[in-house]
């Protein structure tokens, strides 16, 4: 996690989400049908419970359930960004108006 401020970085936090991934997430064709499973649906609450106090969630890839549950708990989320670095994430934020 990173808290920016002025496009400036002013702290780095790493954390983790306190739950096992249901087998093979992150890299896999996310379909609506593994929202169903309960050991899925666990995973996502951990998720969401982890960033509860964000206000942009930026990733590459995120199946539209997640997105629709942080839209709806009031996050931004900006798909499709790809960072190397922190100067490519704080570009990427800028692009976006953030």
């Amino acid at each position: 996690m990173l808290d920016v401020v002025n496009h400036r970085i002013v702290n780095k936090e790493c954390r983790e989400v306190p739950a096992e991934p249901p087998g093979g997430h992150g890299h896999h064709h996310h379909i609506e049908e593994d929202d169903r499973d309960p050991e899925h649906a666990r995973w996502h609450l951990a998720v969401l419970n982890t960033l509860k106090d964000v206000d942009v969630v930026v990733a590459f890839h995120m199946g539209p359930t997640m997105v629709r549950a942080l839209e709806a708990l009031g996050k931004r989320v900006l798909l499709g960004v790809y960072a190397s670095d922190a100067e490519e994430l704080i570009e990427a934020l800028r692009q976006h108006g953030l």
